[in-house]
């Protein structure tokens, strides 16, 4: 579907995320996928993805339907990525639907997996699409991200988002906490189960309860704010320990 609608402007189709680093787990990753263009996408062809992805069945029929991340992504814009600077057409990061979507800094890690861990379904290798991602700038995107994520942590009553308000989303900001911490630590992007690993083993005693509670708890999807506060401690403890990028 992705080729009729794209015709001669595709350039490539990657895998992307935990089915590249090697870290998936069917029950609660979803399926990331890249998708290079020659050029930006058109208005003509934005409608006819849309279109496209609009007609993938959201029941039982296919469990995956509404656990996947496409983003579409020209050429010039995938080699040196500037995070916020463009929209590009994504489905799954706001929503189930098609939407033009400026990416943040989490791109420059995206980038990077795709290519040093390349799952090529069509196209060249990723190496000559996208420029070498230095350590330097991975551990930038990871210590902005970190900042972003804990200003999000409030609606405009103060509440934590809706999102949060689920065990399993809790599950995921501490699992993405300790890959950002392992990651400032060693330079290295590794899959949450490593970095889980590695957390337990180099933080502070204070945190242990809260990780291990995350790994008893992963694809819960009980309404539960129990341990919002806790977590939320725990994400700007981490963003304390960066420095201004």
């Amino acid at each position: 579907g992705i080729r009729d609608a794209l015709g001669e402007n595709i350039v490539g189709i990657y895998l992307r995320g935990s089915l590249a680093l090697g870290g998936f787990d069917p029950a609660t990753s979803d399926v990331d996928v890249l998708v290079v263009t020659e050029h930006p996408v058109s208005d003509a062809e934005f409608a006819m993805l849309e279109e496209l992805h609009e007609r993938i069945p959201s029941d039982e029929r296919n469990e995956w339907a509404r656990r996947y991340e496409v983003s579409y992504i020209d050429r010039a814009a995938i080699r040196r990525f500037e995070s916020g600077q463009r929209r590009h057409p994504t489905v799954g990061s706001v929503g189930d639907s098609l939407v033009w979507y400026k990416h943040r800094d989490n791109w420059v890690l995206e980038r990077w997996a795709v290519r040093e861990h390349p799952v090529t379904l069509f196209g060249p290798d990723p190496k000559t699409l996208i420029d070498p991602i230095s350590v330097e700038e991975i551990r930038a995107a990871v210590a902005n991200e970190l900042r972003i994520r804990t200003d999000d942590w409030a609606d405009s009553t103060g509440r934590p988002p809706v999102w949060l308000r689920h065990r399993g989303a809790q599950v995921f900001e501490v699992e993405t906490v300790c890959r950002a911490l392992h990651t400032l630590a060693t330079g290295e992007l590794r899959t949450k189960a490593e970095a889980v690993a590695w957390a337990l083993d180099a933080l502070p005693a204070e945190w242990q309860p809260l990780i291990d509670w995350s790994q008893t708890c992963r694809g819960d999807l009980t309404h539960d704010e129990t341990r919002i506060e806790e977590v939320r401690a725990f994400a700007c403890w981490a963003a304390a320990k960066t420095e201004p990028v």
